[in-house]
């Protein structure tokens, strides 16, 4: 898991940062007060890191239902089977799931560190700016910095939805609306792109936000389902 590899940080920062103070001949009941400090820090970054363990586990528990439920209604929902797709549908969802468990943990992670600098005593700056600048990499690469805040994501609603994302592999398709619109596992909705319809997907899985679909039924010459094409609930 690649947020484990970020405790690194708290190690190093603790002996950046007691060393300079040890090297200055602090008395004893200093440093045994910067001691305690800095290790109730530590504790919580590592609180920090098994709530993100904790939440991978849960996530493998998730997926295993998932595809317990996927597979119980296959029979009715794909006649003959496709087990590569509906591995899809269930792997798909729980990883928009799983990122966002991994971005709280992380960000939980980056405010103690953040805390453990504004309060530690750290006589060498650059000791600092080369915590501060692993923290940065780590949101970058974890896609903190630069992303847009959720409630920004436009949703659908109970009937109209647009198409977020596609697997270019499975096909499966990234739906706008979730258990807060009502979906339901097993609606059916058409597609269209602008105002001329060209197939129909199913609802497979449903979550908060978002729901897993696959294409039911394309015309000919269509050329596939794009993102942002629109999703009509058929109500008949």
């Amino acid at each position: 898991m690649k947020l484990s590899s970020t405790t690194l940080l708290a190690p190093a920062a603790l002996a950046l940062l007691v060393g300079p103070v040890v090297g200055q001949g602090s008395d004893a009941d200093q440093l045994q007060g910067i001691i305690a400090q800095l290790q109730t820090e530590n504790q919580t970054l590592r609180d920090s890191l098994a709530a993100a363990n904790r939440a991978e586990k849960e996530a493998s528990e998730q997926l295993a239902e998932i595809r317990i439920r996927l597979n119980a209604m296959g029979g009715s929902l794909l006649e003959g089977g496709d087990q590569r797709l509906l591995d899809a549908v269930s792997d798909r969802i729980l990883l928009e799931e799983r990122n966002t468990q991994l971005e709280t943990s992380a960000s939980g992670f980056s405010a103690a560190v953040t805390e453990y600098l504004r309060q530690a005593v750290a006589s060498d700056p650059q000791a600092r700016l080369r915590v501060e600048s692993a923290m940065r990499e780590l949101d970058v690469v974890l896609g903190l910095r630069h992303k847009p805040a959720p409630a920004a994501q436009a949703s659908g609603t109970a009937n109209r939805a647009n198409v977020m994302s596609i697997d270019s592999e499975s096909g499966l398709l990234v739906l706008n609306v979730g258990e807060k619109q009502q979906t339901r596992i097993g609606s059916t909705y058409r597609l269209y792109r602008g105002d001329q319809p060209y197939g129909t997907a199913i609802i497979a899985d449903v979550r908060s936000t978002i729901a897993g679909a696959f294409v039911e039924s394309l015309e000919p010459g269509t050329g596939g389902v794009r993102v942002g094409d629109l999703a009509l609930l058929e109500t008949e």
